[in-house]
């Protein structure tokens, strides 16, 4: 049983506590999410897609790597650590082993990224594709508003909007606080199966026809990626059928995978080189990936930070489920940055991916609420 803040001294919780989606609940997590921050503990709140409950839960400490029972959060850099809010202080913690933000490089983006900077980085990246050939380049853009935002609210609204989606709001002081409602599995341990999705390509919600060629190629790249990256960790893979997934205003082409294994036998150790090759994943980065990740350093002039990484809750090696932070947004005291990229191939056209992007933005800019 969770134990929940004490009114005066805000202390952590003793692992999650539950919610559901009613307006009494939403009431009673809107003040824990604002106790929370008011206390300056991390803590954690999410929603899995086409689930009634809400997890939350706090902490005074974040913990070092996925090793601790806790809610995972990773940075968009594979080099970075990954960090934990601890359901429970782990027995033992040292202040050594605490995160620091020397782990990090993050700082907030200063300002929006303009039309006139994303088509330079556009063009930049094709022409980076025209030499080696081939591949993709996943191309981001900040939008930043100076207005104070309710991250409780938004989360709220967020749940309320995209049922499908698995919705969630972290925050920590070496992270600060992010909020989104993410479409994308980055795996997932259930019942004798690892779970992913290879979700690529992007075009309008509902849009009559086939899919071009330019987004399913995009897609398939996605799908080798993640074969070849349970082929690496010598695990069976088994392919489901392609089919179109709405995300709000947009919609994906999305591929199952999985891999029918004895979790049992699943180690830390293993789920961890499995992650390390799985994200960033060409969705959110490219192919090939360190060259994606050097032409994306060399062209953006602000820092993902944990953008494009990833975050969701963790219990044991073979109990847990991990999405992609997409469609999110980075709050601060008075200013929020929303991310958002897109594919790039050597067939992409910088405007129509200006308003792809655009489209993409509305999820999570149209559910901003005010204090």
């Amino acid at each position: 049983m969770a134990i929940r803040f004490d009114k005066d001294t805000r202390r952590a919780t003793n692992g999650p506590m539950i919610f559901f989606s009613d307006p009494s609940a939403e009431i009673s997590l809107g003040e824990e999410i604002r106790g929370a921050i008011e206390a300056k503990l991390s803590f954690y709140t999410y929603r899995r897609p086409g689930d009634m409950m809400i997890s939350f839960g706090s902490s005074e400490s974040v913990v070092k790597g996925v090793e601790v029972p806790g809610f995972v959060i990773a940075p968009f850099l594979p080099d970075l650590p990954y960090l934990t809010i601890p359901y429970r202080p782990p027995f033992g913690l040292h202040k050594k082993d605490e995160l620091s933000a020397i782990d990090f490089h993050y700082s907030f983006p200063s300002y929006s990224t303009t039309r006139q900077q994303h088509r330079k980085e556009i063009e930049a990246i094709r022409r980076q594709l025209d030499e080696i050939g081939f591949g993709k380049i996943v191309a981001a853009r900040a939008i930043v508003e100076n207005q104070k935002i309710d991250p409780a609210a938004t989360f709220a609204y967020l749940c309320r909007k995209y049922p499908d989606a698995f919705v969630f709001c972290f925050s920590t002081p070496l992270t600060g606080c992010w909020v989104g409602a993410s479409p994308e599995l980055l795996l997932e341990a259930h019942v004798a199966t690892l779970k992913t999705m290879a979700l690529a390509g992007t075009r309008r919600a509902h849009t009559p026809g086939e899919w071009d060629t330019k987004n399913i190629e995009e897609q398939q790249m996605v799908t080798d990626f993640i074969a070849e990256a349970f082929k690496k960790n010598n695990l069976p893979i088994v392919v489901g059928s392609t089919f179109t997934k709405c995300a709000g205003q947009i919609e994906h082409i999305c591929t199952p995978i999985s891999s029918p294994i004895d979790l049992s036998g699943f180690s830390t150790s293993q789920l961890t080189n499995l992650l390390n090759d799985l994200s960033p994943t060409p969705a959110l980065c490219g192919l090939p990936r360190e060259i994606a990740l050097r032409i994306i350093s060399e062209n953006e002039d602000f820092s993902r930070g944990f953008y494009g990484g990833f975050c969701g809750p963790y219990h044991a090696p073979g109990d847990f489920s991990f999405y992609v932070n997409l469609r999110s947004a980075n709050i601060e005291q008075d200013r929020v940055c929303v991310f958002v990229g897109g594919g790039i191939t050597r067939m992409s056209d910088p405007e129509l991916e200006w308003e792809e992007t655009s489209l993409k933005s509305t999820t999570v800019m149209s559910a901003l609420v005010l204090e």
